[in-house]
């Protein structure tokens, strides 16, 4: 079995990873948010008080694309600005309670989006599949490479 699964070359193992995350992104995205502006949001909730430059390798995403997240969550009310006390030339963003409204039910939706994608999975191959990715993702590796560079996004060849 070992020598089955390893006849799955790198290219076709991330082929089939990029067609899991556009189903799980049409899935996810929320009647108001898209699925970038919710991750956007879910992350202000935990971190509220950013800078723009700050939020984008968070949010994996490169800075034009943070930018472009920041304008519309600004244009909706759901984010703020405000220049920093201490400093006046950062700019910190924040969320408003629209933004919290807006993000929690993102969450709801995205829950029961994710639980609907995953149940044509027996429980035994979910708890495969949740193993299998916890090891790929361990915090440790997936912040360093965070940091190191912008999550891959469908499309974006390597």
């Amino acid at each position: 079995m070992a020598d089955a699964a390893r006849a799955v070359s790198p290219a076709a193992l991330y082929e089939k990873l990029e067609q899991v995350y556009r189903l799980l992104c049409g899935k996810v995205g929320s009647r108001s948010l898209g699925s970038g502006q919710g991750r956007y949001l879910q992350l202000l909730l935990s971190h509220d008080g950013l800078t723009q430059a700050e939020l984008v390798p968070l949010l994996g995403v490169s800075p034009s694309t943070a930018s472009e997240l920041t304008d519309k969550l600004l244009a909706a009310g759901h984010i703020m600005r405000e220049k920093a006390v201490s400093d006046k030339r950062r700019v910190l963003i924040f969320i408003t309670d629209s933004g919290r409204e807006a993000a929690e039910a993102f969450l709801r939706e995205s829950a029961g989006a994710l639980q609907d994608a995953f149940d044509v999975l027996p429980d035994e191959a979910q708890s495969q599949l949740f193993s299998l990715l916890s090891g790929i993702l361990e915090p440790d590796k997936l912040c360093a490479a965070a940091e190191a560079e912008p999550m891959i996004r469908p499309g974006k060849r390597v």
